[in-house]
């Protein structure tokens, strides 16, 4: 009985894993809407135990945020904040929060994930394209205070 059950559980992997690399495929084609249904499939075959869990409901909840569905956000959010191992799922979180315009939560993600995996590719070429803001001239008021502003223009260099 228990050499079946441990059988089962190799072959939902696998499938598992067949499924997120044809939603791969299908997501690096800008076919979003068979991304999510194939990342979907990973997601519900994997078990938790699984290794990429959180890889493939990150993956899900990207493509879903591709498709226009804010929802998906939620994925990569609790996929990030329960995964200790792969900074991929970092940096599909700060993908999602980037194509919702939410910059600041971008940042911490890209941050996240280099403090797991320091070296990621990915993530060294997001944070270089995002760039990184200068503090406010005056740190108490808000970043788009009219003073702030004028001030800040004023003490830029070129």
């Amino acid at each position: 009985m228990e050499a079946a059950k441990k059988l089962l559980a190799v072959d939902r992997s696998r499938i598992a894993s067949e499924e997120y690399q044809i939603g791969l495929a299908f997501f690096n084609k800008k076919q979003w809407k068979t991304a999510v249904r194939h990342f979907g499939q990973a997601d519900r075959k994997s078990r938790r135990d699984d290794e990429n869990y959180h890889l493939y409901t990150s993956c899900h909840g990207l493509a879903l945020v591709y498709c226009g569905d804010v929802s998906g956000l939620n994925f990569c959010r609790h996929a990030a904040a329960a995964e200790t191992i792969k900074a991929a799922v970092f940096q599909n979180l700060a993908l999602a929060e980037l194509h919702l315009k939410h910059r600041r939560r971008a940042c911490d993600a890209v941050s996240a994930g280099l403090r797991i995996d320091g070296r990621h590719s990915g993530l060294l070429k997001m944070r270089r394209k995002m760039g990184v803001r200068r503090r406010p001239c005056v740190p108490f008021l808000k970043r788009d205070n009219p003073f702030n502003k004028w001030l800040g223009r004023i003490t830029y260099s070129r």
